[in-house]
């Protein structure tokens, strides 16, 4: 029998397969906007005529399925945006770091294998 975390994680892929359809998902360790520090995320861009709650869905369903994929000692924080022309979202990670400040290459490296993995 599944465990409620299983069942809730199942119910979660089949929807996030569903508002993904189509679009175009791209997971990468991109530059953070201060330019000294790297950050994982999700680059989806929606197909033309995709509405801004079909694409809110999409990526807050994304975003509840990296938490879920999240280990509980990771100290990160998942976010979401949607892009300048509004047929493309994000989500990141915003790396705490482990025992300072500055988060380390190994820690943006587990991110972006927890991306992966709740794309699959």
């Amino acid at each position: 029998m599944a465990t409620k975390e299983q069942a809730t994680d199942a119910l979660v892929s089949v929807a996030l397969r569903k508002a993904l359809a189509g679009a175009r998902v791209e997971v990468k360790l991109a530059l953070h906007s201060s330019g000294c520090e790297l950050q994982p995320e999700v680059e989806v861009t929606f197909p033309q005529g995709t509405s801004a709650r079909q694409r809110n869905a999409a990526l807050l369903l994304l975003a509840a399925q990296v938490e879920l994929h999240t280990p509980t000692q990771e100290h990160w924080f998942v976010e979401s945006e949607v892009l300048d022309d509004g047929n493309r979202g994000r989500i990141y990670l915003v790396l705490l770091g482990v025992g300072g400040p500055w988060p380390t290459r190994e820690e943006a490296e587990r991110g972006l294998q927890v991306l992966h993995s709740a794309l699959r």
